[in-house]
């Protein structure tokens, strides 16, 4: 069976733009400020790895729970949708949103040795949005190549953020808050397009 890349494609797109890596610099960025480039590595590497076997486990067990739970599939495309609709409307106003990290939990990360795991890993980086976003992507995946594929594309998404936040500080400091602001926005539109995609399939498959 041959591999669909246009939709591989999108499913890149979609997974790299909710994991809102630029959102996130300006945070990560001042929580290793101070810190040496061995430790900064270990704890990249820690943080990458929480969201891997995060996004992996929601991706082969998060539905299954929620047929347990008896809640319908269009019910929660519709549902996700709106959560990635919010996320996707802070970003537009390049504002953190307050369904990744609450204001305690970002003063709190300031005063935290060990950030690594919580909140960069979860929430900030695979949290409700990005974990929505991974499930309503298996729902669509019609066979085992299917699922395969999207596991592919989830391992090499978080892969892609190990350069990107490694370039963190120098991409930082060229960019400034102007430049990370516009990337977020940009984001944040693509993000919106997605949400409302996710919406639109869940009223349509509601009334089918």
């Amino acid at each position: 069976m041959e591999l669909d890349y246009l939709r591989l494609g999108k499913e890149l797109i979609s997974l790299l733009t909710i994991l809102t890596p630029f959102s996130v610099l300006p945070i990560y960025v001042t929580l290793t400020a101070r810190m040496p480039d061995a430790r900064r590595r270990q704890a990249l590497r820690k943080t990458l790895v929480t969201v891997l076997v995060t996004l992996l486990f929601f991706q082969w067990t998060g539905l299954y729970v929620f047929r347990v739970l008896g809640i319908e599939l269009p019910s929660f495309q519709i549902a996700g949708g709106l959560i990635i609709a919010s996320m996707a409307w802070s970003m537009l106003h390049a504002n953190p949103s307050r369904i990744q990290t609450t204001h305690s939990e970002d003063e709190e990360s300031l005063e935290k040795e060990d950030f690594s795991i919580v909140p960069l890993a979860i929430p900030m980086l695979s949290g409700p949005g990005a974990i929505t976003t991974v499930m309503l992507l298996s729902q669509q995946q019609k066979n085992l190549q299917g699922d395969l594929s999207l596991t592919a594309l989830i391992v090499v998404s978080t892969v892609l953020l190990y350069p990107i936040f490694r370039l963190a500080h120098p991409l930082f400091k060229r960019l400034g808050m102007t430049g990370t602001r516009i990337l977020t926005r940009i984001m944040g539109m693509l993000l919106l397009a997605i949400a409302v995609e996710f919406i639109v399939k869940g009223v349509v498959h509601s009334f089918a």
